[in-house]
């Protein structure tokens, strides 16, 4: 997004327009699978969209996707992403066995988030998601220092542990002025898989209102789905394999209220530089 890029000094990412953070306090809210559904969701809507996977401890995208391969390298050396369900895929999931740990120090950690990045081959895209690792370490203050980024999307569930964690994760993205395009509380009906009856997983007064608590906006309630467990281990989103359920129309309506964030961003920052014009350049009508 050149206007940021323009008031961080960080250069752009070659053929990304726009970069969208999907983070969380906490593992187990179902972060990963938040950032593929969003992802093909935004594909589905019109948008060229490609996803990263930054979860290097625990990497899943390629899995929940299907893009399992070691990326081919072009002759530049810039790594190829795999297409899957309309997205350019970069996951390390293919390239790590699930037994084997992944032990990074900080300089490591920033070296991978440059190349993963920086050394792929994007197509033009108009969003890239970047599927964070939990928590607020290493990788997230890499990706500050590294990469424009558009907004960001916090996951939660509403029991009280991770709604707590989660805003953690809004005020580390507010201290780093990132904008936070709102809370989306993932988990928080269960869909019977019998006669599609939605029943709330969490009693009301167990749930803490994250978006209100931190001010930003609330992006709405995904419900869990055991289809959609069932199509993951496939490597099929559940958007792509029930897209009228109820679960992927909550993932269709989170996507829209993201590409209105993503475009109010834009015209703020277009707002602002065009108050930053000297008085030659409004007399002249530039």
């Amino acid at each position: 997004m050149a206007e940021l890029t323009m008031e961080t000094g960080v250069e752009p990412i070659a053929g990304v327009r726009d970069i969208v953070l999907v983070a969380s306090g906490k593992g187990g809210v179902g972060k990963s699978t938040v950032s593929v559904n969003l992802a093909v969701a935004l594909a589905r809507s019109g948008l060229r969209t490609g996803i990263v996977d930054l979860d290097l401890g625990g990497p899943s995208v390629g899995r929940l996707t299907g893009a399992e391969e070691v990326p081919e390298l072009r002759p530049d050396g810039l790594a190829v992403p795999e297409q899957r369900h309309g997205l350019s895929v970069v996951s390390m999931s293919g390239m790590i066995p699930p037994e084997q740990a992944l032990v990074w120090k900080g300089p490591l950690v920033a070296q991978a988030v440059a190349q993963l990045f920086r050394e792929v081959a994007w197509p033009d895209l108009d969003v890239l998601v970047v599927d964070m690792p939990p928590g607020t370490g290493d990788v997230l203050l890499s990706v500050v220092e590294q990469v424009p980024v558009a907004g960001a999307v916090v996951v939660t569930t509403p029991e009280r542990m991770a709604s707590i964690d989660a805003e953690r994760a809004v005020a580390l993205f507010h201290e780093h002025d990132i904008p936070v395009f709102g809370v989306v509380r993932n988990m928080a009906d269960f869909v019977c898989p019998c006669c599609g009856e939605v029943q709330p997983l969490f009693a009301p007064a167990a749930a803490v209102d994250v978006a209100r608590r931190m001010h930003v906006a609330d992006l709405g309630a995904i419900p869990a789905d055991l289809g959609a467990a069932r199509q993951a281990a496939a490597g099929v989103p559940i958007i792509v394999a029930a897209p009228e359920g109820a679960t992927a129309q909550a993932f269709a309506r989170l996507a829209e209220a993201v590409q209105r964030s993503i475009e109010r961003e834009r015209a703020a920052q277009a707002q602002d530089h065009a108050g930053e014009r000297s008085i030659w350049e409004i007399i002249n009508g530039g």
